[in-house]
């Protein structure tokens, strides 16, 4: 009998071992897999909040290109109005003979443009090209329909023509940073995505990592009771044939504590069970 549970001390010795390793290795899986997620969740914060600050700079140049928007309009209708004043009610008629094109319509072009761009219907390279052309194509309407002289009606108009191109360079601009904003937001929200998958994946091996660790702690707390049983039987089998009798005062308090707190399931500290596993 001895012998026999000499060899099974031997092999839990062995198995002592082996699972304790494992589980040290599966545990520290848990942690490289938990600081990974934690990474991420912080990287994916920061991500949200820029998210949020280019959300309200889109919202405010959005509302700076409405406010501009107003501006140009009110400049344009002053322009068109004191224009028919000094140049008459056909005006827009001669532009057109002359040019194919009235200062009106060629507004209007440019109007429809603006909108193409902040919808992303046409690139910024493209959009840049064709309203350089359109204002181009408006000052020389407005040059063949305008009176020779420099009189204070004239010099008015060209002030509300420069009032009209300022209100609507403070559109494109508010418009292109309206869009810019936009288009970081969403590369910002690709890269949430792609942050997602990423921090499932780290809580997927955690959680695979922290099963196999409990599992090979569940493996060398049963282990450690088998070896424990094992050298108590062989000690007690020492002492009767020593002729001493084995008695419930004789049990060291201490380790009689420990395999019940062990054999009910309770958490023992690493040095707790390096006391347990002494063979005294």
């Amino acid at each position: 009998m001895q012998s026999a549970l000499k060899g099974i001390v031997s092999r839990t010795e062995y198995f002592i071992t082996k699972h304790q390793s494992q589980r040290d290795e599966w545990n520290a899986k848990v942690v490289e897999n938990k600081s990974r997620r934690e990474q991420v969740n912080g990287q994916k914060r920061e991500i949200y909040d820029e998210i949020e600050r280019q959300r309200n700079v889109r919202d405010k140049e959005n509302t700076m290109v409405r406010e501009a928007k107003t501006e140009r309009d009110k400049a344009n209708k002053e322009y068109n109005s004191l224009r028919i004043e000094v140049l008459g009610a056909d005006a827009e008629n001669k532009g057109q003979r002359q040019s194919g094109d009235s200062p009106a319509q060629i507004q209007k072009k440019m109007d429809r443009l603006e909108m193409d761009h902040m919808i992303a219907k046409i690139n910024d390279k493209k959009f840049q090209e064709q309203i350089i052309l359109l204002k181009n194509q408006l000052r020389s309407a407005e040059e063949k329909i305008k009176p020779a002289g420099g009189s204070d009606e004239n010099i008015e108009l060209d002030a509300l023509r420069v009032s009209c191109d300022a209100a609507h360079g403070r559109v494109i601009a508010a418009a292109d940073a309206a869009q810019a904003a936009h288009d970081l937001m969403g590369k910002l929200n690709d890269e949430t995505r792609r942050l997602n998958d990423e921090h499932e994946l780290a809580h997927r091996a955690f959680v695979a990592a922290k099963v196999e660790a409990d599992r090979e702690h569940q493996y060398y707390i049963v282990a450690m009771r088998c070896i424990w049983s094992s050298r108590h039987l062989l000690k007690a089998a020492k002492d009767r044939a020593d002729g001493v009798q084995p008695s419930k005062a004789d049990a060291l308090p201490a380790n009689v504590d420990l395999m019940s707190a062990l054999m009910a399931g309770k958490t023992l500290s690493t040095e707790q069970l390096m006391t347990m596993r002494r063979e005294d």
